[in-house]
């Protein structure tokens, strides 16, 4: 052993105090999401990556990034992400598409915040600026003329203030994008594709592959839209292949076009009848997220068919049978003997209609199933005559009425993405196409649609 590790040891035994170890954080196992593994140091310093060039503005945001992050990346890959980040915040700069979701979904919250400080000062200081020199040269006839503009330019104004720089041109959400203006809907099950290229004046197909033939074991199916593949499918059988193709296609198409999903948990306005009159309340429970209600344990015909050996599933030797019990009516148009006698005033309901027409309120009306059949059908005729779209979901004692406002898939767009409108981005969820994640990086995660075997 040498002179020098004998000293060393020597003066440890006597109690003198040593350099402390390097701390070091062992990172959390998220290989799937882009973070690193194994063992690394949080002994080092943020701030002095700055560099003398950079802007307070433009240090400020990849110091918050790094912050946010130090402890689940290695250094350098932190420092390499956190400018990845900068270039596509600030110069619009493109990467593989992992990286890019990779950082936007690291940028979420940060983001967001920066955004809403930017178009605060930006609407202070130039789109105040701007309107003040428009008045001073048009003089006082436009500026009276101001308050007779249409709810339409309004909202133009409102478009360019959130997406412009010092007044120029908006965004083209559309511009660049392989498909266009198609957007996709997820709702409707296997019908979804289909009824988005309706929307969008897009031509669908599902066929046979012209180039690979079929054969005794294998089909071919191909998606095109506009007359364009975009995605094929193999199966066992014709309807296999078709469901294969139907998923890729779907996936491609994700990748190059808006998604819209329904917020299934959305905030609900619920009108159900009472002995004192109609209670309007707010449930987090919507008609078309409700299921029927299933047989279990507490049902007395369940424990009567476990005692007889049924141990669930469908009835029959191959269990084909249905597993929910079969549904049933329940006459509600006659009153029995001690009823309370509720008449329905029309007038009252056309007026709580109109109201909610006329207001910025994007809830459902959900009328609870106490309204009998007749007093439903004459909502529908009225929500029909007033531009409203009505519909009715469960059966029998169930059966709701759901009566909501008609809005277009890119009017959805406008005032989740450009307008950041509350009362949308409540009700609605928004995936952008990969070539404008760098522009909303808060909407890149995926999607999913719902009963796709259907």
């Amino acid at each position: 052993m040498s002179a020098k590790s004998k000293k060393q040891k020597i003066e440890n035994a006597g109690g003198v105090e040593t350099q402390p170890k390097q701390k070091k954080v062992k990172a959390k196992n998220q290989a799937d999401a882009g973070y690193g593994s194994g063992e690394f140091s949080l002994d080092w310093d943020v701030d002095s990556y700055r560099t003398e060039y950079e802007s307070e503005e433009h240090w400020d945001l990849r110091r918050s990034f790094m912050l946010a992050h130090k402890e689940k990346f290695e250094e350098d890959r932190l420092v390499c992400l956190a400018q990845t980040f900068i270039n596509m915040e600030f110069m619009g700069c493109k990467y593989p598409s992992e990286t890019m979701r990779l950082v936007a979904e690291m940028s979420k919250e940060i983001a967001e915040e920066f955004r809403r400080k930017r178009d605060q000062r930006l609407k202070r200081t130039f789109v105040s600026a701007s309107d003040a020199a428009e008045q001073r040269a048009k003089g006082r006839r436009a500026a009276a003329a101001r308050p007779a503009d249409s709810p339409k330019d309004s909202s133009n104004r409102l478009t360019r203030e959130r997406l412009c720089f010092g007044g120029g041109e908006p965004i083209d959400l559309y511009q660049d994008l392989r498909f266009g203006p198609l957007i996709l809907y997820l709702a409707g099950g296997r019908n979804c594709l289909r009824n988005s290229c309706a929307v969008a004046n897009c031509k669908y197909e599902e066929r046979a592959s012209l180039e690979q033939p079929a054969t005794d074991m294998t089909k071919y199916v191909e998606v095109l839209v506009n007359d364009e593949v975009v995605a094929t499918g193999q199966g066992e059988n014709l309807k296999s292949a078709k469901l294969a193709a139907f998923k890729q296609a779907l996936l491609v198409l994700q990748s190059h076009c808006y998604s819209i999903k329904l917020n299934a948990t959305r905030e609900t306005i619920k009108v159900e009848k009472s002995k004192t009159g109609v209670n309007i309340n707010v449930t987090k429970e919507s008609a078309d997220s409700l299921g029927d209600p299933k047989l279990d344990a507490s049902n007395k015909g369940y424990r009567m068919m476990r005692l007889m050996g049924w141990a669930g599933g469908g009835l029959g030797r191959l269990k084909q049978g249905r597993e929910e019990p079969v549904g049933y009516l329940l006459k509600s148009n006659r009153t029995g003997l001690g009823a309370i006698n509720q008449q329905l005033d029309l007038a009252d309901y056309k007026k709580l209609l109109q109201n909610y027409l006329n207001s910025d309120d994007m809830r459902d009306m959900q009328f609870e199933p106490n309204f009998m059949k007749e007093e439903r059908a004459s909502f529908h005729q009225m929500a029909s005559r007033m531009g409203l779209r009505s519909s009715s979901f469960g059966v029998g004692h169930s059966r709701r009425l759901l009566i909501t406002k008609k809005v277009t898939y890119s009017q959805i767009l406008t005032e989740v993405l450009s307008r950041r409108n509350p009362k949308f981005c409540e009700r609605y969820f928004v995936q952008v196409p990969m070539q404008k994640a760098h522009l909303f990086p808060g909407h890149v995660a995926g999607l999913e649609l719902e009963n796709i075997c259907e």
